[in-house]
């Protein structure tokens, strides 16, 4: 994976590093990697961070091999490919299925792998966006390192849809409660005041008196944060069981991310992808 830029005359007499790092957004680390395993060319000749550079040089960084972290395989299994370039890869994942690390049972992240070794692609995953195992809906895979560094979750815009139980007095409102972990459980969270900021928008969109489908819109991006707050303010989501919800009409939480927007970082325009509805979620909305 290489990079090139062309030096243009404001950054004229500027050192490789500080051009790396305040003009590309690099970070030390990521700096550090790829003198450890890149490397920097001006004009075709390898040369150090301390290079100075001129106006119409052209630099070109070429990222080292990224190593598969231990315990990553590569399972074969069908994608729902959305978008993909160089730099990311957004998948709607379906229920039913976890982004990584669920013992051995395959993860998506075990099939994105997959689907690089089978197109040859030199890539290992590096995980932006996470939905739960049993929340369906649009995730960001980022291919390198870089890519990762210059998109992180608080620049993505995320929506969702949940069914409810109960019907909610007040119609739309922003849940601006502090999450963490519960003193009891490594998998479950609470409000607590011990907790991170969390903050969610949320607004009915339809409702039936025993059932209201609403519209959320994460501005933080905790671990459960939706099903926390909606647990929290007694309404839990249809089929969630660890926080409260039914099993009646469906196993798992009837939880979808449905559209995500972002500015990608290397193209600079606004990229909006939609997941549709799952079936099982749609039946209940019907």
């Amino acid at each position: 994976m290489e990079l090139s830029w062309k030096i243009t005359s404001k950054h004229d007499k500027w050192l490789v590093r500080d051009y790396l790092l305040d003009v590309r957004a690099f970070s030390d680390r990521l700096l550090k990697s790829v003198k450890r395993n890149g490397k920097i060319l001006v004009n075709g000749e390898e040369v150090t961070v301390r290079k100075q550079l001129n106006q119409g040089d052209e630099i070109i960084v070429i990222f080292g091999q990224e190593k598969r972290g231990k315990g990553l395989k590569s399972v074969k299994m069908p994608l729902n490919i959305v978008y993909e370039d160089e730099h990311y890869i957004v998948i709607s994942k379906p229920r039913g299925i976890a982004i990584m690390n669920d013992g051995e049972r395959a993860t998506l992240v075990d099939g994105v792998l997959a689907y690089f070794d089978e197109k040859n692609l030199p890539f290992t995953v590096h995980v932006i966006t996470r939905l739960d195992r049993d929340t369906s809906g649009i995730v960001i895979i980022a291919k390198h390192r870089y890519a990762h560094h210059l998109l992180q979750p608080e620049q993505i815009s995320r929506e969702y849809l949940a069914i409810i139980e109960g019907t909610m007095s007040k119609k739309k409102g922003t849940i601006n409660l502090p999450i963490g972990r519960s003193p009891s459980s490594i998998i479950e969270r609470i409000v607590t005041e011990k907790g991170k900021e969390a903050i969610t928008k949320y607004e009915v969109i339809k409702e039936n008196g025993q059932y209201s489908l609403l519209k959320l819109n994460l501005l933080t991006g905790r671990t459960h944060q939706i099903r926390v707050h909606l647990s929290h303010i007694g309404y839990p989501i249809v089929g969630d069981e660890l926080y409260g919800g039914k099993l009646t009409m469906i196993e798992g939480q009837a939880l979808h991310c449905y559209k995500i927007s972002f500015i990608h970082p290397f193209l600079n325009i606004r990229l909006t992808f939609v997941a549709n509805i799952p079936k099982e979620i749609e039946n209940i909305i019907k």
